[in-house]
């Protein structure tokens, strides 16, 4: 037990090496080459994130098991629509005509009955809008502490993370699963009227609003977790960095699109291999590459700014009370 404990906690219990001043350097640029580095010494502690993540929203699990369609009935039917009219003819006329054409018309197929049992399995995809934006708070957390070269442990600072910012965190997630469903509803019924000029206008815009939600969804969680602000603000600063921090965003998109592109290749040649990857590595990965992209912009804008006119308000002076609190 112990052993898995530890591998939940993100502990090692052993002595580190240290961290020499190159690395020091490098740590504050955050550039590739100490991505990389940081990523090779978190796999351990994403892998074991990325299992926490997934253990909050195992609901899903429920909602991919009603829509597979195993607790359902199947009927026969015909697929024809006309196929009504001929069987009301057939009762009187049993012609050799009438019969050639209930052989074109009469074909069936099976059709699923949706039990209530598999209704009530997917009507659970509705807990997602809660699940899915709380355990997102836990995992900026912890990958925010990575990234800050802060001890962090995943289990107890993960869900220490929900509790903390309970409160904003359901309406943010409330928030965060809507406009998720607007923009990914406009941009399925854009693309599929894509062939006019203006659809064709409105689904390139949907596109470039999406992409930079999704940017933005960094930002919105990383600044509720460390600052204390009204969701108004939380939005409006999150747009504002994302603009601002255009050339890191460019990289996150490009990683991200990267890991998805490298996942599905991976899953086509390897579809057991492909089925696991999100399971232990790919959400935590793609969490990580977005933390790590936009935190230093958040520094830049946010927090420096600040400390840098009243140096007296740093977190090591405790007698003050700062413009904002770390709230992780």
């Amino acid at each position: 037990m112990s052993k898995v404990f530890n591998f939940f906690s993100g502990t090692e219990n052993k002595k580190g090496k240290g961290v020499d001043k190159k690395e020091l350097e490098e740590a504050k640029k955050m550039g590739w080459g100490y991505f990389f580095k940081l990523l090779g010494r978190s796999m351990r502690k994403l892998t074991s994130l990325n299992l926490t993540f997934l253990l909050c929203n195992i609901v899903v699990l429920f909602v991919l098991y009603g829509l597979s369609g195993r607790m359902d009935d199947y009927v026969s039917a015909p697929t024809n629509p006309l196929y009504g009219q001929l069987y009301g003819i057939m009762l009187n006329d049993r012609s050799p005509t009438v019969m050639a054409l209930n052989g074109i018309l009469g074909v069936s197929t099976s059709i699923r009955v949706v039990s209530t049992a598999s209704k009530v399995f997917i009507y659970l995809s509705a807990l997602l809008v809660f699940t899915l934006g709380l355990s997102a708070i836990g995992m900026t957390y912890v990958i925010r502490g990575i990234v800050r070269r802060e001890y962090v442990s995943t289990w107890s600072d993960f869900f220490g993370a929900i509790k903390k910012n309970f409160r904003q965190g359901i309406f943010i997630s409330v928030l965060d699963a809507l406009f998720l469903f607007i923009l990914g509803y406009d941009l399925v019924q854009y693309r599929a009227n894509a062939g006019t000029f203006i659809y064709g206008t409105f689904y390139i815009a949907i596109i470039i609003f999406l992409l930079t939600y999704l940017v933005m969804r960094y930002y919105i969680y990383t600044i509720l977790i460390t600052f204390d602000l009204p969701i108004r603000k939380i939005f409006k600063n999150a747009f504002l960095l994302t603009v601002l921090g255009l050339k890191r965003n460019i990289v996150l998109l490009l990683g991200s699109a990267f890991v998805v592109f490298a996942s599905i290749y991976v899953f086509l040649l390897f579809p057991n291999v492909g089925l696991i990857l999100p399971g232990i590595f790919t959400i935590s990965l793609l969490w990580f590459i977005g933390i790590y992209c936009t935190y230093p912009v958040i520094d830049k804008y946010m927090i420096e700014p600040y400390y840098e006119e009243h140096p007296e308000e740093r977190p090591k002076e405790p007698d003050e009370e700062p413009i904002f609190r770390d709230r992780g």
